[in-house]
């Protein structure tokens, strides 16, 4: 057979076959390669228009110029806009990450809002670090740091309530202490000193002690009498008012001199201590430029009496009472008609 009927006859019969294997399913074609191995070939097309395409096959793509839209053609829902087609991403899908990310935000803000539930878990170190301000806000409930130590090492500014562990905000004043495992708010334990004068008398039974506050251990109360003359304290300790006794070297006194007349000898004779004290403490022969007109004294019934000494060959002491009115008789008559005692005053 002449070699050109030869060929021929294999285009006939490749053509056949071609014809043989045309799938109904437009878009694809199956062919014999020249190796004699059936392939598909797919015949989608692309068109750029306004309209439309006619005759569109399975997945044929249309750049629609009148909306500005890409589509492919589906044969359930013909021309579907490919932007309606969900990815899956991070948005809509888990997933792990194979290696070490990094995100720059390059100078630009990365919000998250409107979660129902924001978590960060992690079982290595999380770190939060900014060389700005980093806010932790939390409206209608609360922000727990949850671990064995918070630790903070800069300022702690708080523009609100700190919360103790009552639930307690604490009141103006209050201070906050430890409860041993916990910290709560208490009262001010700063000592305070309280004065109630223009009282007539110095009865400790009498005293007004400070009211409207609780005291607390050593709190101090002066209470000061009318005059003015003298003032007793007291201090707070445990759980009662203490008056608090001066030393041994401040509660003894020399009142000044005391002349006694025994010009003539009798028994009876009274003359009061007290009274010849406050004589001359409150009538002083003169004081220094800036001393008050007066030398404070003690009341009557704030002092023990003593008389030390004198001499009995002149005189016989009876009595001295609790306001110090010493009874005494003039025995003898001594040269110069007066006789002198040594008086001692101890403050109650």
């Amino acid at each position: 057979m002449p070699k050109n009927i030869k060929h021929i006859k294999t285009y006939i019969l490749t053509f056949a076959l071609v014809l043989l294997t045309f799938s109904a399913n437009a878009q694809e074609v199956r062919v014999i390669d020249n190796k004699g191995t059936i392939q598909t070939v797919n015949n989608n097309t692309v068109t750029t228009s306004t309209t439309a395409p006619t005759l569109p096959l399975e997945n044929d793509v249309w750049f629609d110029t009148t909306n500005n839209q890409i589509k492919i053609y589906d044969a359930v829902t013909p021309w579907k806009v490919i932007s309606n087609i969900t990815p899956e991403n991070i948005y809509n899908a888990d997933g792990n990450l194979t290696s070490n990310r990094a995100l720059n935000g390059n100078g630009n803000s990365l919000d998250f809002t409107n979660f129902s539930r924001f978590d960060i878990r992690n079982s290595g170190f999380t770190n939060i670090e900014s060389t700005g301000s980093i806010a932790l806000r939390a409206t209608g409930g609360l922000i727990d740091l949850i671990g064995s130590d918070t630790r903070i090492n800069e300022d702690l500014i708080l523009e609100k309530n700190l919360i103790d562990i009552n639930s307690s905000a604490g009141t103006s004043g209050q201070i906050l202490t430890s409860t041993g495992t916990g910290v709560e708010w208490a009262n001010n334990q700063q000592n305070t000193v309280t004065k109630t004068s223009n009282s007539s008398t110095s009865t400790p039974a009498t005293f007004s002690f400070p009211v409207g506050y609780t005291p607390i251990e050593n709190d101090f109360f002066i209470y000061e009498l009318t005059s003015g003359e003298h003032s007793t304290i007291y201090i707070y300790n445990d759980g009662a008012w203490e008056q608090i006794a001066p030393t041994k070297a401040s509660r003894i006194f020399y009142p000044p001199s005391i002349a006694i007349d025994a010009s003539t000898t009798g028994s009876g004779r009274t003359i009061n201590l007290y009274t010849q004290y406050t004589a001359q403490f409150n009538s002083p022969a003169i004081g220094s430029t800036s001393a008050p007109a007066t030398i404070p004294t003690y009341n009557a019934d704030e002092l023990y009496y003593y008389v030390t000494d004198y001499d009995t060959s002149i005189l016989t002491i009876n009595s001295i009472d609790d306001n110090g009115l010493m009874t005494y008789s003039v025995d003898n008559v001594p040269t110069n008609d007066n006789t002198i005692i040594n008086v001692v005053f101890v403050v109650k």
